[in-house]
């Protein structure tokens, strides 16, 4: 509801503009071309290999395409390309579909959790690298695949960590049997650790065009300013002294995530509106800006406006969260606004669940982010935290998922798939070991191992479902106490992001509020799970969804969502026959009935 306000602004400047390419670099004009036939003839002889490139050199939409061309899905077997975030696998699969000429779905195609847009005829399959997880449960030769591309491996998501592990397990080594080829890609140069992990295998590395980048630092903040939420003024401050006073060049911001992109972006609109361009900015070439916000949940078809080149004379101002520092290339950045800080998934050592809590980048992703200024011409990055905070609070790296995440999820996916001493499987950065214990009894807890550490029969349902241990194990135990109507909504709630939609405004704050209270109430007061149940079941009564969502703040999209994982699980669960496993328990019955009322 609120997204239509930034584009505004969009639709005055670019209204002829509707046939406009997909804002890229042609791919004979990317870094990777040069090295087109070194990458092939590396691939045809090594089992595996490690490409290093910055982001922006075209290796995550050029290399699959390159060994497609190569014949290596001739067999019928098909290229995969792993991605730990899923807009990026979403994004860069459509792109690589209009490179080839065809329809998302058909030769290319895309998984991600609760979302299979690919077909028989697919050979190109971009997916999060936890659906490859999935299939490596299924089948550890991964027979469908005549190459993987774990690309990103630089961020050390969890589940990459563990491909990488399986990798090493079931291929590094094992001569007799046909493996698909495995290709790592890294933006960053630290990647002899990944090399010398896939058996001490060849590295190639793709120069990108980086242009020199200027670093101004915020003198006058400090790291406790930056965690009071006013940091945001300093931030739009800075835009707009950019938009006011430097030649024309299109604005980065990284923030944290949704609630704060969107008040940034507010914010600034108000201050766009109440420009006079004949006295307020310098430059004579822009005329016009356009805000354009950027985070997972949004949908492909605003996320693809962040990519449309503007009109020369108006200036693009994209408030992101740090997926845009590798994972998608912007074209026509010169300026990066850094707030220095990025939500980060962390395992709570009390309850053992995990949170994601806003705290500093490392110093690799403070480089990151600057890069992005100097893709295309030299260009500026605003820091808005002391050289002080950059050098001595910032650590050099990002800790690896890994270190600091529940493992419970992966744990269970490892047992399931015959690997008994997760202590010492071979992971890149091994865990701390308590944390591999502690993982191993929250799965006795929910009764998916038993004493012995043998994956129980529950376990194998488990882990079918695309959920945590904990809800797979509340949905299932939902059929035996009958309130499977009750429960399955409630995990599908959970499964998306951000159900409630944020105001920025004070007064929309207050509603926002209030509103949010009297849904608490109407759901009878008890608890975020009622919360969630009473709006899932109004929305879908009503007559109008997409009107109750707006009269009630809450995002339809992620609404629409809850109901498409919804009707999956109910198809999970129908697949195991649970209703045919055992009696219903009459006393469940009758309680779940007397819930449901």
């Amino acid at each position: 509801m609120r997204e239509n306000r930034y584009y505004q602004i969009v639709k005055q400047n670019m209204a002829e503009k509707s046939d406009m390419t997909f804002g890229y670099f042609k791919s004979n004009s990317l870094p990777i071309e040069k090295h087109r036939e070194e990458i092939v003839r590396a691939v045809q002889n090594n089992d595996f290999l490690v490409i290093v490139g910055e982001t922006g050199s075209g290796k995550t939409t050029q290399l699959s395409q390159y060994l497609h061309s190569a014949g290596f899905t001739r067999n019928g077997q098909i290229i995969g390309i792993t991605q730990p975030r899923r807009i990026a696998a979403i994004s860069v699969a459509k792109r690589v579909a209009d490179e080839v000429n065809t329809t998302i779905g058909r030769e290319v195609g895309y998984q991600v959790r609760f979302d299979d847009c690919t077909s028989d005829k697919t050979y190109i399959k971009y997916m999060t690298d936890g659906c490859l997880l999935k299939e490596f449960l299924e089948d550890s030769t991964l027979s469908r695949y005549a190459a993987i591309i774990l690309d990103e491996a630089h961020e050390r998501s969890l589940d990459t960590d563990i491909l990488f592990g399986l990798v090493k397990k079931f291929f590094v080594g094992k001569k007799g049997r046909k493996n698909p080829k495995v290709i790592a890609m890294s933006a960053t140069l630290n990647h002899q650790k990944f090399a010398e992990f896939l058996g001490a295998c060849p590295v190639i590395e793709i120069p990108g065009s980086i242009f020199s980048v200027k670093e101004i630092y915020c003198d006058c903040v400090t790291v406790r300013d930056l965690k009071n939420p006013s940091y945001l003024n300093k931030v739009v401050e800075t835009v707009m002294t950019i938009h006011s006073e430097y030649p024309p060049g299109d604005i980065l911001v990284f923030l944290t995530g949704q609630e704060e992109i969107e008040t940034c972006c507010d914010r600034l609109f108000y201050k766009a509106e109440k420009i006079d361009y004949n006295h307020d900015v310098k430059s004579t070439e822009v005329d016009a800006i356009i805000i354009l916000p950027l985070y997972g949940s949004m949908t492909t078809e605003l996320q693809r406006k962040v990519f449309d080149p503007p009109d020369p004379s108006v200036r693009k101002v994209v408030v992101a969260t740090n997926i845009a520092a590798t994972s998608l290339t912007i074209q026509g950045i010169r300026y990066v606004v850094d707030s220095g800080f990025v939500k980060q998934l962390s395992c709570n050592s009390r309850t053992g669940l995990d949170s994601l809590n806003v705290v500093l980048i490392s110093r690799s992703e403070a480089i990151q982010r600057k890069g992005r200024a100097g893709r295309t011409a030299t260009g500026t990055c605003f820091r808005m935290y002391t050289r002080e905070v950059y050098c001595n609070s910032m650590d050099q790296e990002t800790v690896p998922e890994i270190q600091r995440t529940s493992l419970s999820r992966v744990v269970l996916h490892l047992k399931c798939m015959g690997i008994n001493d997760v202590v010492r499987f071979q992971y890149i950065d091994p865990p701390e070991e308590r944390m591999v214990l502690e993982a191993l009894k929250q799965l006795y807890y929910f009764g998916a191992i038993d004493k012995k550490g043998h994956v129980t029969l529950l376990g194998h349902r488990m882990v079918e479902l695309p959920l945590s241990p904990g809800l797979s194990r509340a949905v299932i135990s939902s059929y035996d106490f009958v309130c499977e109507e009750l429960v399955l909504p409630v995990a599908a709630m959970l499964s998306v992001e951000q159900v409630f939609a944020s105001g920025s405004s004070k007064s929309n704050l207050a509603k926002v509020s209030r509103i949010q209270k009297e849904l608490a109430e109407a759901a009878g007061g008890t608890n975020d799970f009622a919360t969630l149940l009473y709006i899932y079941k109004e929305c879908n009564e009503s007559s109008s969804p997409t009107k109750w969502c707006r009269d009630h703040f809450v995002h339809w999209r992620a609404l629409k969502l809850a109901v498409t994982i919804h009707h999956q699980l109910e198809n999970i669960l129908v697949r195991q026959k649970l209703k045919y496993d055992k009696p219903r328990n009459k006393i469940a019955s009758r309680s779940g009935k007397k819930a449901g009322r």
